[in-house]
This record gives structure tokens, C-alpha cells and sequence, in this order.
């Protein structure tokens, strides 16, 4: 992968390397918000839990799959603008967005 700037669906920020975590975090915030996807990396962001979890109903399925996709969305635009240097460090933390992120993206 290249180095240099990185294109993720129209939106051009420097990959995320050792020395530049502070521009780095404010674009990517930037890239999540305008897309509407900054509610995944949120402190308190969590998929919706079903009252009975044996058996959701439509309702409950229907946003749970909603919430998937949307953090799926999130979890991508974040791994695309992550330099390979840095990949290890995300390793294992590729299902769910804020821990991608690190960090907690929101402090």
C-alpha cells in the first residue's frame, strides 16, 4: 500500500503513521462525521441488544442489521486511511469500530 495520501471515497487524508496521529484523528473525524457514520466510534456506541436475545423480533433484527452495516461502513473508511506501519496495532480489534479507532476517536 502507498504511503502517501489516501483516497477514501472522494476524501483525500495523509495515512495514519507514527508521527501524525492528531491531524490524522481530526480529518478521519471530518471524513466519519460528513459521512454520518461518527455515531459507531462513539464512547457509548453499541448495537442494539434484544429484549429476548433467543428470539428478536423483526423490529429488533432490522436495526441490529442496520447498526452491522453501518459500523462495517465505519470499520472501512478507518482501515483504509491506516498506514501499513500502523496495521499491527489494529489487528486484533477489526469487529468493531471504536476499537479500531483505538482509542476511543471521541476523547
Amino acid at each position: 500500500m502507498s504511503k502517501g495520501p489516501s483516497y477514501t471515497s472522494g476524501y483525500r487524508i495523509e495515512l495514519l503513521k507514527g508521527d501524525n496521529w492528531m491531524p490524522w484523528k481530526h480529518r478521519m473525524l471530518a471524513v466519519l462525521r460528513d459521512t454520518s457514520l461518527e455515531k459507531y466510534i462513539e464512547k457509548t456506541a453499541a448495537p442494539l441488544i434484544p429484549a429476548d436475545p433467543r428470539k428478536p423480533t423483526k423490529e429488533e433484527t432490522e436495526a441490529i442489521d442496520k447498526w452491522n452495516g453501518g459500523d462495517a461502513k465505519a470499520r472501512t473508511r478507518i482501515e483504509l486511511a491506516i498506514g501499513d506501519g500502523e496495521m499491527i496495532h489494529i489487528s486484533g480489534a477489526l469487529t468493531d469500530s471504536r476499537a479500531i479507532c483505538g482509542i476511543n476517536c471521541r476523547q
